[in-house]
């Protein structure tokens, strides 16, 4: 997929395959070759969209402090940290290290 623009529903297709059972975002973003960063923007920008349609306030603006939109990027940055860790785990459990 690449550079190429993804519609609304390829991305959704995207972010729910990486929670399906066993999938990891890593593997997911390889695949499509898309960055990390960019799904987790998708992630955001996607759970942001529910809250506001659930609320039943379509024109309220996102409004986040800057402190709620670090704290975002900091979880996004341990989750990222994580997956790198679990993936370089398996592979030198696959070289026999």
């Amino acid at each position: 997929m690449g550079t190429r623009h993804l519609t609304a529903e390829e991305k959704y297709k995207i972010l729910e395959e990486a929670h399906q059972p066993g999938a990891t975002v890593a593997e997911v973003c390889r695949r499509y070759q898309i960055s990390g960063s960019v799904f987790y923007t998708w992630e955001r920008e996607t759970k942001q969209a529910a809250l506001e349609a659930l609320s039943g306030n379509k024109h309220r603006k996102t409004g986040i402090t800057e402190e709620e939109r670090l704290r975002e990027k900091i979880i996004h940055l341990r989750t990222v940290i994580s997956e790198i860790t679990e993936e370089n785990l398996a592979l030198k459990k696959t070289l026999g290290e």
